[in-house]
C-alpha cells in the first residue's frame, strides 16, 4: 500500500480511492500536497503549468495555486466550492469531471461568492483555478462568466452551444465572457464551440469588455460560430487589453478573430481555417502584432472592417494560403493581398515562435481539451502528455455483455404517442436516418420484453435535432423508479445494474420537436471507465474488413490530400498501417503511417450515405474524428463524429480496390465490421 504524509496527517491511497467511489455525492477537499496522487487517480493535471503571454504580466496569473483542491461533477458543486471558502480571495483549485448543464447547476449563496443560476458565475472573486480532469469536463449549453474578478485559470474544459436566445439560454450566448474590472485570466487547452451564428441563438466564444486586462488564450479550439470574440464591446469601451492569443485553432468562424477596439493584442502561432467574412479586425486605434500564424482557405483574415476608424497591425512570418482578399473601399480595409506592417508593437514577455510551416500539425496535436495539456516543443514537435495513461488494447477489450450488442434490437417497443410519419419501431431498427417523435414537445418511448439485466442506455437524437431535448428521465417501467435524469442528452446514460422487463425514456421538455433515432440498451458498462459501446484505441494497427479479410489501404501509397482509401490484399506496408490515437474522449484520429500529417476524412463534412473517405491534412474537425463501437468479440464499427455514420465497404464487395465510404450503421453487416491487429 502506498502511504503519503500530508500536512502532518497520514492518508493512504486506499482512503483516496474510497473517496473517489463517493464522488457522485460528495465534494472532496484535499491539501495541495495531495495533487500528485489526484493526478494519478483522475488521469489529468491537478495543477496548471505556468501562465504565458500577457497573463504572465501584471504580477502573473497563478489561479488557485496554494489552495485546497476540490472535486466537482455538477455546476452546483462548483458554486458550492466557491462559497465554502473562508473568503472571496482564498485560493482554490476546482477539478471538474463529467457533464455540467442546466439540470445540475443552481445558484449558491455565501459570503465568499456571488453566483447565479444557468451559468458558472465567477463574480467578485480571485485566486481560482477550474481544471477539467479524468474523462473530461463538458459544459453543455452552459457558459462561464467572469465579472469583477482576478487571477483566474480555466484549463482543459469543453464549452459548447451556449445560447442567448431560444432555449436554454446562458451567459448572454458567450461560451466564456469577461467584463467589468477583470484582471489576469489565463484560459488554456479549452474547446469552445457553437452550432451557428446569431440567427441560431448564439453570440460569441470568447469576449472581453468593460475594463478586462492581462488575458491569455492558448492552445485552444474555437469553431463553428458566427463570432470568435471581441476585445471592447463598443467604440466607447476603450480600457481593455492587452491580450495574447497563441497556438489556437480558429475553424469555421464567420468573423471576429478577434474584433479589437482600442486595445493591444499579440497573436502568434495560431491556425485560422475557414474564416468566412473577416478575421482579425483591429479598429478605432486597436492594434495587433501577428507573427508566424497560418491562414488558410479564408476571406479577409486581417484588416479594419465595417468602419473607417482604422486599426493597425504589425505582421511577420505569416503564411497566407488560399486567401480571398476584398478590394479596399469605404468601411472595408483589408490588409492584403500583400500585408505589410502599419505600426510597431513592443512585447514585454518572453516567447518562442514555431516555424509557421509546422503550425497546423502542432495545433492538431495540442490544441483543445483532453489533449493531455501537450504543447509545442519549439522544434516542430510536441511535448509528452502531462499524465499519459496506459491505452486499452482493442484486441482484448473489457467485453460488454452480451457481446456488446444492443439489446433493444431483439426487444419490443411502444410509447405514449407518435407524430405523423414517425414510428415507435424506428428507435430500434439500427438505422439513424429514421426516428420517432411524440405528437408534442414531451412524450415517452419504451423498450419492452427485455427480461434481463441492463446498466446503460444510449439515446441518439436524429441528425439536425441534436440538443432539442432539454430535460429527460430514464425510468424502470416495472417499478416506477427513476434510474437517471438530466438536461441535454449525454453520450451514454449509465446506472446501477437492474433486472427489468421494460425501460422508459421520458422527455420532460424540449426546445423543438424531439426526434429520437435510436434507443439502445446495454448490459456492458463497467466501473473501469470504458464506454459501454466504445473503447479507446492507441497505436499502429492493420484494419481488416470482417467480410473480406483484406486490409484498408491508401490507394497507390499516395500521401497527398484526396488520396483514396479502399481495401486491398495484405501487403504489410506503411500504406496499410494506421496510427490510431485518442483526441477527445472516445474520439480518435486515424492517420496512415505513410502520411502522418494526414487523417482519414469524410469528404466535404458530409452527413449523407455514400460520402467518400479519403486523406486530408489533419485539422481536428469532426469529419476527421471516429469512435470504435464494439460489434462482438474482436470486431468494431468505426463511426464518424460529424455524421454518426459507419465505415462501410461499398456494396459488400470482397475484391481488391473496393471503396471505403460511410453509410447508416446496420446491425450484423460484416462490411461495416473491422478487426484491429496491432503492428
Amino acid at each position: 500500500m502506498i502511504t503519503a504524509v500530508l500536512n502532518t496527517k497520514v492518508f493512504t491511497l486506499k482512503t483516496i480511492l474510497i473517496g473517489v467511489k463517493m464522488k457522485k455525492t460528495n465534494i472532496l477537499k484535499y491539501s495541495l500536497h495531495t495533487t500528485a496522487i489526484l493526478a494519478a487517480i483522475y488521469g489529468g493535471s491537478a495543477l496548471a503549468a505556468n501562465a504565458s503571454g500577457y497573463a504572465s504580466t501584471n504580477g502573473n496569473t497563478t489561479g488557485g495555486a496554494g489552495g485546497d483542491v476540490v472535486y466537482a461533477t455538477t455546476g452546483t458543486q462548483i458554486h458550492q466550492a466557491l462559497c465554502n471558502r473562508a473568503s472571496s480571495d482564498t485560493p482554490i483549485i476546482i477539478q471538474v469531471e463529467g457533464t455540467i448543464n442546466h439540470g445540475n447547476t443552481s445558484k449558491v449563496s455565501g459570503d465568499s461568492c456571488n453566483t447565479g443560476p444557468d451559468l458558472i458565475e465567477l463574480k467578485e472573486i480571485s485566486n481560482v483555478s477550474i481544471i477539467g480532469v479524468g474523462s473530461g469536463a463538458l459544459f453543455d449549453q452552459l457558459g462561464i462568466h467572469i465579472r469583477s474578478s482576478s487571477n483566474i485559470i480555466i484549463q482543459n474544459v469543453h464549452v459548447r452551444n451556449v445560447k442567448k436566445s431560444g432555449s436554454p439560454i446562458s451567459n448572454g450566448g458567450d461560451a466564456i465572457g469577461m467584463e467589468s474590472n477583470v484582471r489576469n485570466v489565463w484560459v488554456d487547452h479549452v474547446t469552445l464551440e457553437a452550432s451557428g451564428g446569431e440567427s441560431s441563438g448564439y453570440d460569441a466564444l470568447f469576449d472581453m469588455k468593460n475594463n478586462t486586462k492581462y488575458v491569455t488564450l492558448s492552445y485552444s479550439i474555437l469553431r463553428n460560430s458566427g463570432r470568435g470574440g471581441l476585445v471592447g464591446s463598443s467604440d466607447s469601451d476603450d480600457a481593455n487589453g492587452p491580450v495574447t492569443f497563441h497556438h489556437n485553432y480558429y475553424q469555421n468562424i464567420n468573423s471576429r478573430t478577434p474584433l479589437l477596439r482600442h486595445a493591444t493584442a499579440h497573436a502568434y502561432n495560431n491556425y485560422y481555417s475557414g474564416i468566412q467574412s473577416s478575421g482579425m479586425n483591429p479598429r478605432i486605434g486597436g492594434k495587433i502584432r501577428a507573427e508566424n500564424n497560418y491562414f488558410q482557405d479564408s476571406k479577409d483574415p486581417l484588416g479594419t472592417f465595417y468602419t473607417n476608424d482604422m486599426g493597425y497591425w504589425q505582421v511577420s512570418g505569416n503564411i497566407w494560403d488560399n486567401i480571398d482578399w476584398s478590394e479596399d473601399e469605404s468601411k472595408l480595409h483589408p490588409a492584403g493581398p500583400n500585408p505589410s506592417s502599419t505600426t510597431s508593437i513592443s512585447i514585454p514577455y518572453n516567447y518562442q515562435l514555431d516555424n509557421t510551416q509546422c503550425v497546423p500539425a502542432i495545433i492538431a496535436a495540442t490544441a483543445g481539451a483532453n489533449k493531455g495539456l501537450k504543447e509545442s516543443n519549439g522544434e516542430c514537435g510536441t511535448t509528452e502528455p502531462t499524465d499519459p495513461t496506459e491505452p486499452t488494447d482493442p484486441t482484448n477489450p473489457p467485453e460488454p455483455t452480451p457481446s456488446g450488442e444492443n439489446l433493444a434490437l431483439a426487444a419490443g417497443v411502444d410509447g405514449s404517442s407518435k407524430a405523423s410519419g414517425t414510428s415507435y419501431g424506428n428507435v430500434k431498427d439500427g438505422d439513424t436516418s429514421t426516428y420517432w417523435s411524440p405528437n408534442s414537445s414531451t412524450g415517452t418511448i419504451n423498450i419492452k420484453n427485455l427480461n434481463t439485466t441492463i446498466n446503460a442506455v444510449k439515446i441518439i437524437e436524429a441528425s439536425g435535432a441534436q440538443g432539442n431535448i432539454t430535460s429527460w428521465s430514464l425510468v424502470n417501467y416495472d417499478t416506477g423508479t427513476t434510474l437517471a435524469n438530466g438536461g441535454a442528452v449525454p453520450n451514454v446514460i449509465t446506472f446501477s445494474s437492474v433486472n427489468l422487463s421494460k425501460v422508459s425514456f421520458v422527455i420532460n421538455s424540449s426546445n423543438s420537436t424531439p426526434r429520437v433515432a435510436e434507443f439502445e440498451v446495454y448490459n456492458g458498462y463497467n466501473d473501469s471507465g470504458s464506454s459501454v459501446t466504445n473503447t479507446l484505441v492507441n497505436g499502429v494497427y492493420r484494419v481488416t474488413p470482417k467480410h473480406s479479410a483484406k486490409s484498408l489501404d491508401v490507394a497507390n501509397c499516395a500521401n497527398s490530400n484526396g488520396a483514396n482509401i479502399s481495401q486491398w490484399s495484405w501487403l504489410n506496408n506503411d500504406c496499410q498501417k494506421f496510427n490510431i490515437s485518442t483526441v477527445d474522449g472516445i474520439w480518435h484520429r486515424i492517420s496512415p503511417v505513410n502520411a502522418p500529417s494526414k487523417g482519414l476524412d469524410v469528404a466535404a463534412n458530409s452527413t449523407v450515405n455514400g460520402a467518400n473517405i479519403a486523406l486530408y491534412t489533419y485539422t481536428g474537425s469532426y469529419n476527421q474524428q471516429f469512435r470504435f463501437q464494439a460489434a462482438g468479440t474482436g470486431k468494431w464499427r468505426i463511426i464518424n463524429r460529424n455524421s454518426e455514420l459507419c465505415f462501410d465497404i461499398e456494396g459488400n464487395k470482397a475484391n481488391d480496390g473496393a471503396n471505403l465510404l460511410q453509410w447508416t450503421c446496420s446491425a450484423g453487416s460484416e462490411n461495416q465490421m473491422f478487426e484491429l491487429t496491432r503492428q
